[in-house]
């Protein structure tokens, strides 16, 4: 699965942001404090929607530091063949938002359940700047 577009709103110091990928690469580049780290959160954060779906799993989710004031935060994916989905928090919730994404999930895990063919994963490793830290 790869990301075609990444829209944030309200989180960490971005109050809106509507970011599109290059299908092969995007770099992400610039001094420091200036919201790179805080865009990986955020996609993280998106993708964390996915083990959400699975049995027993969970997921990475909105942390009371993430919030950008009393407003209502968002973050939106959507990757390459229109499969879009986002979390929200402080806010209207809606199930309707993860529907595509749950049943795209659903088809992995029947594949890999019926072992018909090797199934890909998709699979993310990110670690925040903030794990660097120990607070005493």
């Amino acid at each position: 699965m790869k990301l075609e577009r990444v829209e944030i709103e309200n989180y960490r110091a971005i109050e809106k942001l509507d970011l599109t990928l290059d299908p092969d690469l995007t770099v992400l580049h610039g001094d420091n404090a200036h919201g790179k780290t805080s865009v990986l959160s955020a996609i993280a954060t998106g993708l964390g929607s996915i083990p959400t779906l699975l049995p027993d799993v969970s997921g990475i989710g909105f942390r009371k530091a993430d919030s950008h004031g009393a407003q209502q935060m968002r973050v939106g994916l959507t990757a390459v063949g229109g499969l879009a989905w986002s979390r929200r928090a402080r806010g209207p919730r809606r199930q309707s938002h993860l529907q595509g994404l749950r049943e795209a999930v659903d088809a992995i895990v029947k594949a890999d359940q019926e072992n018909t063919e090797p199934v890909d994963l998709p699979i993310l490793a990110f670690y925040d700047t903030d794990r660097a830290v120990i607070d005493r």
